[in-house]
């Protein structure tokens, strides 16, 4: 122990030096004579799991094995005079944890994410060698097995195991704060009232404020002890702006002791704009004067109000939340990351222009919340009750309830001081997981158990829940299906809510997405909402010159980064104006691990992040935010990552908040476009065969700013392919190169199988290259192909994706107004369905386009591929 320092509590870091085997079978591992020489070293934070891997097939390295892995440690524990006490204390290991010190047993922590402490008081060999022994068992939750009521049962999100945050030994006086309240700090500070004059300009007179605070004093000695308990107040310079003291006799056990602090003149945290903090501390003092423990806690003065019309108000002032989620994992890491990265984190949260975070899907890091309230950011901070509650589809036995609770009132103690944090949310599409018998989770019970629980540990805050299924995209609360018990009504249990919703992506169209919150708004008149998650997935490698011209394949391949900006475009434009929500939240700021995916051009990562898992690329819809969200000057070149373009005449486009920026290619001025929302675009721009030097500048508040991007074009602006209905071009077997769907006019793109993309079954009835046909468009539509004058040869493709019979199909093809197929039957010509064919026919071009017209005279027109080459 320091020297003069007795009398205050000791924190000694257990980071380093530890031994680590993955293991079932082991025993005897708890005993201090353990032979763990053949073990690996480590330090922790550390997980065994390595899963999220760049490319399309998982990775020799990964390690996504779920179950029990064994840390061992020898240290030197510090000396203390006699009646010390000494408590372990580890900041999260996953999923559950037992633990042994010099072969005694501590206990077990179920649950992956909060601080947990013992009492390791009577088995410490004070000033000399200990053995730490700890068990993390992060099994995948089955029936039967070892985290079958732990919550979450499951989750789009890889659960990584071991101790992958700090560990220390903390050595105190008998007489102290209490470390066993659920790994809370012990002394909770709650803001009562601020007066409405507090925050406003200095032409009204100041406010005032009035704290309650709430302390709880551990007496780990036989005899009552005659304390004095002071309660401080400190600015952001340090000085005392309010305190109280008590002087009070602790009695053996614990107990809790309570007092106001009036303020005068608070200084109010505000958010981005002015995130003031304040020091709130607890110091105990023996009778004499001495001091026996103290506790500091963060703390900011703010008030939070949230109206079903007008959204959320801090302070009294109406704010919208523009925020995003994240997941705490990072390639390799998984989740034992560091105070840095976490810094990297919120500084790209930041650098968005957001104002809000939701810590989904778990308790995070503490810093995590620190970074919020130093920075300003209003965060929402949830439990990991996630998809269901019970493996068959019945309400949460007692045992799941007991840990959901827990788990609950740990985020909640644990975090109780944080002004940053405006909601705590009991749970994530909690009745999304549906049994084939039972149907959805029976979640209603739990939600309101978890409710009441979370008003009675912090009636200060909000309540919430993000929804999947209310209304929108599952059958609605009370309505059974097939003798399959309906779903139970969720939302409305809690205080406010937020709503998950992927059109567009999972389901319906992006357009849906405003009727569908405003029918809501509708059934819930009094319960104030915002969007918990949208977002679509984004691969790096993986692009599209028209994200309209298809539909995309949410569970697979490709995800063309072209449409997440296109999404997120329709998205901000149907959210920003609609004043009764109170936030919206991005799915997802960073990529993540999940091991079930194997989407985009990854494998085992979600990749809905705006910036990539490894944190080096924000992609394309990244700047479309910065552009809206940040004051920031912005502009950025879309489509850097689509480097060998597939056409010779493309859009270009800018994300900017400047007024309006100005385009050169190659040197050449291509002219001004007015940017609106953030948006900037110039219409069928021209590239030349070879290199393509784009540049866009403009001036935002009186600073010149620019980015160019390199683009190639391999081949003449004469040859244009097009693979109908598909978002993203192919390669066929002969090497020729087809675009994503462009030029269209009308019509709607396709696949052969939209229900899982598996195409191969088709390969052996196709007469040709089956990957060509497996999309298509279909409907009374056209093309209008920008093309040099000259004389052209067009081949068309053509397969029948559903027709069983000739004669259902019949459609004429028009080149510039001349019929050259006539009463065209797919089926009929290429002997059947499912089968490729082709028809060619010479064209010549006069004006600078070739319109080709699908008229449908019976059943709706279709075509697979385009092929225009010019003739000699």
């Amino acid at each position: 122990m320091v020297a003069g320092a007795q009398d205050v509590r000791v924190s000694a870091p257990l980071n380093a030096g530890w031994r680590f085997m993955q293991s079932q079978d082991l025993e005897n591992v708890e005993a201090p004579g353990f032979d763990d020489a053949s073990w690996g070293s480590v330090d922790v934070p550390h997980t065994w799991n390595r899963i999220g891997n760049e490319g399309t097939e998982r990775s020799p390295l990964s390690n996504d094995v779920q179950g029990i892995g064994w840390y061992r440690l020898h240290f030197k524990a510090p000396p203390a005079r006699a009646g010390s006490r000494y408590f372990l204390q580890f900041d999260a290991v996953s999923t559950v944890a037992d633990v042994w010190l010099n072969g005694r047993y501590l206990g077990k922590h179920a649950g992956a994410f909060a601080r947990f402490r013992f009492d390791a008081s009577t088995c410490i060999h004070a000033g000399a060698d200990n053995v730490l022994v700890v068990k993390a068992d992060n099994s995948r939750p089955r029936p039967g097995s070892s985290t079958q009521d732990v919550i979450p049962l499951s989750g789009d999100f890889f659960m990584f195991g071991g101790i992958y945050r700090e560990v220390s030994l903390i050595v105190m006086n008998p007489v102290h704060v209490d470390m066993l309240d659920f790994g809370g700090p012990g002394v909770y500070a709650r803001l009562l009232d601020v007066d409405a004059g507090a925050g406003l300009p200095a032409a009204v007179p100041p406010g005032t404020a009035n704290l309650q605070l709430s302390g709880r004093i551990a007496n780990e000695l036989k005899m009552p002890q005659r304390v004095v308990v002071a309660f401080t107040l400190r600015d952001a310079t340090g000085a005392t702006v309010a305190s109280r003291s008590l002087k009070t006799t602790a009695a053996p056990g614990i107990f809790e002791l309570q007092t106001q602090l009036h303020l005068d003149a608070p200084h109010l945290w505000s958010g981005t704009r002015d995130p003031y903090l304040y020091q709130v501390s607890m110091i105990i003092r023996s009778q004499s004067g001495a001091i026996l423990d103290s506790v500091n806690q963060t703390l900011g003065l703010r008030s939070v109000k949230f109206d079903p019309e007008r959204g959320l108000f801090l302070n009294g002032e109406r704010m919208f939340l523009k925020g995003a989620s994240m997941h705490q994992d990072r390639p390799v890491k998984g989740w034992a990351v560091s105070h840095a990265e976490q810094r990297q984190d919120f500084d790209m949260l930041q650098d968005l222009g957001a104002n809000a975070v939701r810590l989904a899907h778990y308790q995070h890091d503490e810093y995590s919340y620190q970074l919020a309230d130093e920075r300003g950011i209003l965060a929402w901070a949830e439990i990991p009750l996630v998809n269901k509650v019970s493996f068959d589809g019945s309400p949460a036995n007692a045992a799941f309830t007991a840990n959901a609770r827990q788990q609950l009132t740990e985020l909640v103690r644990q975090n109780f001081n944080h002004p940053s944090i405006v909601v705590w949310s009991v749970g994530n599409e909690i009745d999304l997981t549906a049994t084939q018998t039972k149907g959805p989770s029976q979640a209603a019970a739990l939600v309101k158990s978890l409710n009441e629980l979370a008003k009675r540990e912090d009636p200060s805050r909000a309540t919430t829940l993000a929804d999947c299924c209310e209304i929108g995209i599952a059958p609605q609360a009370g309505a059974a299906l097939d003798g399959i018990k309906p779903r139970e009504a969720l939302v409305g249990i809690t205080d406010i809510v937020g709503y998950n919703r992927y059109f567009g992506w999972y389901v319906g169209r992006v357009s849906d997405l405003g009727g569908m919150l405003d029918d809501a708004h509708v059934r819930h008149p009094a319960l104030p909402m915002s969007v918990s998650e949208y977002g679509a997935g984004a691969a790096l490698t993986q692009h599209s010159d028209d994200a309209t011209g298809g539909l995309i394949n949410p569970h697979g391949r490709p995800h063309p980064e072209e449409y997440q900006s296109w999404y997120h475009e329709q998205s901000w434009a149907i959210l920003a104006p609609r004043q009764y929500l109170w936030g919206v939240f991005i799915w997802n700021l960073f990529d993540f691990a999940s091991d079930y995916r194997k989407e985009g051009d990854l494998t085992d990562v979600n990749e809905k992040g705006l910036i990539s898992y490894d944190r080096h690329t924000q992609k394309d819809a990244y700047y479309f935010y910065r552009a809206n969200w940040s004051s920031k000057p912005t502009v950025h070149l879309t489509g850097r990552r689509y480097v060998d373009r597939a056409y010779a005449v493309t859009d270009v486009k800018a994300y900017s908040n400047a007024a309006q920026a100005l385009l050169t290619l190659n040197g050449r001025e291509i002219g001004p476009s007015q940017c609106t929302h953030g948006i900037c675009v110039w219409p069928a721009v021209h590239l030349s065969q070879g290199g393509n030097e784009v540049a866009v500048t403009a001036q935002i508040g009186g600073v010149r700013m620019s980015d160019s991007v390199h683009w190639t074009l391999s081949h003449s602006d004469r040859i244009v392919n097009i693979k109908a209905g598909d978002l993203s071009g192919y390669v066929a077997k002969d090497g020729q190169r087809f675009g994503s769907d462009m030029y269209f006019e009308e019509g709607t793109g396709q696949r052969v199988d939209a229900a899982d993309g598996a195409l191969s079954k088709f390969a052996s009835v196709m007469a040709v290259d089956s990957g060509l046909y497996d999309t298509y468009r279909e409907g009374d539509f056209a093309y209008r192909v920008p093309l040099p004058k000259g004389r052209y040869r067009v081949r068309l493709e053509f397969e029948e994706p559903t027709a069983s019979a000739a004669g259902i199909r019949i459609f004429d093809v028009e080149a510039n107004g001349t019929t050259r197929l006539k009463d065209f039957d797919v089926f009929k010509a290429a002997g059947g369905k499912l089968r490729g064919v082709e028809r060619e026919f010479e064209v010549r071009i006069e004006d600078g386009f070739l319109r080709l017209a699908f008229r449908p005279q019976r059943g709706s027109a279709v075509v697979s591929a385009l092929s225009i080459t010019p003739l000699a």
